[in-house]
C-alpha cells in the first residue's frame, strides 16, 4: 500500500463516528438481554434435548412393571392367615409354598 492510501484510508476513519448512536445503542443492549437466556431457561432447554432419550429407554422398563405388577396380582390368591401359621410345616409363609411343588414341602 501506498502512502498517499493510507493517508485516504485514515482521513476516512477520521471522519466517521465511533460513538453509537443512542437509539442504536439502546436497541442492541435490549437485543443483548432479550437474547440471553437466564440459567432456569437453559436447564430446560436442556432438559428438552434428553427428555425423548429417556422416554424411549424408560418405556419398556415402565411397561415391564405395569404387566408384571397386573399379572402378579390377578395371580395372587387370597388367603386367611392364621396368626400360628407360622408354626406349621406347609404353611403358606414358606418359600417353598410359593414353589408349589411337593417335593419342596417336605
Amino acid at each position: 500500500m501506498e502512502d498517499h492510501e493510507i493517508d485516504r484510508l485514515l482521513r476516512g476513519l477520521k471522519d466517521r463516528s465511533t460513538v453509537p448512536q443512542p437509539g442504536a445503542f439502546e436497541s442492541d443492549v435490549w437485543r443483548k438481554i432479550r437474547q440471553s437466556a437466564g440459567w432456569p431457561e437453559r436447564m430446560m432447554a436442556g432438559w428438552h434435548k434428553l427428555a425423548p432419550t429417556i422416554a424411549w429407554r424408560a418405556a419398556p422398563a415402565a411397561l415391564a412393571l405395569i404387566i408384571g405388577g397386573i399379572s402378579g396380582a390377578a395371580l395372587s390368591a387370597p388367603q386367611s392367615h392364621d396368626e400360628l401359621d407360622v408354626f406349621r410345616a406347609n404353611s403358606s409363609y414358606l418359600i417353598a409354598s410359593r414353589i408349589d411343588t411337593q417335593e419342596a414341602r417336605h
